[in-house]
């Protein structure tokens, strides 16, 4: 691959070095052709061609040898240029080079960069989705607990209102009860008395009027029980919530 180059130069410079010599040789030649020209009739007519046809010969024969020795120094000198050409452009292809891999790094370096505070923005996010998960959480919590709470606090008023009307009914029945318990106590021995005839005072209707009593009193005293066990299922109810 190196000595195509070579060869192709060589083919320039001598292309470029017969258009820079071209007059020179065109004037050399017609000068040697009038110089060849004119020794030559002269040395016929004089006889004496032959010492100046050697003359022009070797005069031909140094102008030869000058102009090799100067297309020898123009191909010497351009075959420098070009190897001076291909260094420099050598210099700045490895210069380029060192460019693009400086440039490349700092892309790199770039790209590492952006990896990592990706990373970290997802971890940042994961991190803030987690706590909203954790808010929202104990949003729902609190929010469930407000619920029952406040469900909690309306069943306890109600309890608390149907625990006071039932203990107002039931001191009501107990204190029925105390008075229908000494009402069928007289009734019963006014009844007795009415039946034994021991007494003018006992009246005919005090027998109807005691199981009147005894009737009402047995209801008095179902109310009272069924009262009585719908407080206890209350305080059950009560204990169930944690209220007092």
């Amino acid at each position: 691959m190196d000595n195509q180059p070579d060869d192709l130069d060589e083919d320039v410079v001598v292309i470029e070095q017969k258009d820079k010599k071209s007059y020179l040789y065109i004037g050399l030649a017609a000068v040697l052709g009038i110089a060849v020209g004119g020794l030559i009739g002269g040395s016929v007519s004089s006889q004496q061609w032959k010492p100046a046809y050697q003359e022009l010969e070797a005069r031909y024969q140094k102008l030869e040898t000058k102009m090799q020795e100067e297309r020898a120094a123009a191909k010497q000198e351009e075959k420098e240029k070009f190897s001076q050409l291909k260094e420099e452009f050598a210099k700045k292809l490895e210069e380029e080079k060192a460019g693009y891999a400086e440039k490349s790094d700092l892309v790199q370096a770039q790209i590492t960069a952006l990896k990592q505070e990706k990373e970290a923005l997802e971890t940042q996010l994961k991190t803030q989705t987690k706590q909203i998960n954790q808010v929202t959480e104990r949003n729902d919590k609190l929010n469930r607990q407000t619920g029952l709470q406040a469900s909690l606090f309306e069943r306890s008023r109600e309890l608390f209102q149907r625990e006071f009307k039932i203990k107002q009914s039931l001191e009501a029945l107990q204190k029925e009860q105390e008075a229908l318990v000494k009402k069928e106590k007289a009734l019963k021995k006014e009844c007795n008395d009415y039946l034994e005839g021991s007494s003018w005072d006992a009246r005919s209707d005090s027998c109807n009027q005691q199981d009147a009593t005894n009737e009402r009193l047995g209801k008095v005293r179902q109310l009272i029980r069924v009262h009585k066990m719908d407080l206890k299922q209350i305080q059950s109810i009560a204990d169930e919530l944690g209220v007092d």
